[in-house]
């Protein structure tokens, strides 16, 4: 009995939705992506909160990082799309990145640094809020 359990176990973890990894980009890499946005379907989301900015192509606003689930009607439906996620310093990004691996999205980049690494590399933040 207790093989068969095993067995059982071993079926099932091995049938296991695949946790694919978040790709961290530094802010050439995360321009370069967006540059290519149309081409890739890309969605660009915005989690900071307080909104204080937000990169030219964002596509939607998420106030609420630590929720995402909650506002998973503005997600692209397809868990294939390719996600770059950023805040203003990477943390609630990181954070919200962590949230859509659990919803099952499988193409996730992040910009590490947020919207300071990308605006210390002298790149555009549209309606920037903070110093």
């Amino acid at each position: 009995m207790k093989w068969a359990m095993l067995a059982i176990l071993v079926v099932l973890a091995g049938c296991a939705s695949t946790i694919h990894p978040v790709v961290e980009l530094d802010p050439a890499q995360a321009k370069t992506l967006i540059d290519q946005k149309e081409n890739l379907g890309l969605f660009v989301l915005n989690v900071h909160t307080p909104y204080e900015g937000k990169l030219d192509g964002t596509d939607a606003f998420i106030e609420d990082w630590e929720n995402v689930v909650a506002h998973e009607d503005i997600l692209p439906k397809d868990k294939h799309q390719p996600i770059l996620l950023y805040c203003r310093t990477g943390r609630m990004s990181s954070s919200a990145g962590k949230q859509l691996q659990a919803l099952g999205y499988t193409k996730i980049y992040h910009l590490t640094g947020g919207m300071k690494a990308w605006d210390a590399q002298g790149l555009p933040i549209i309606e920037k809020s903070w110093r």
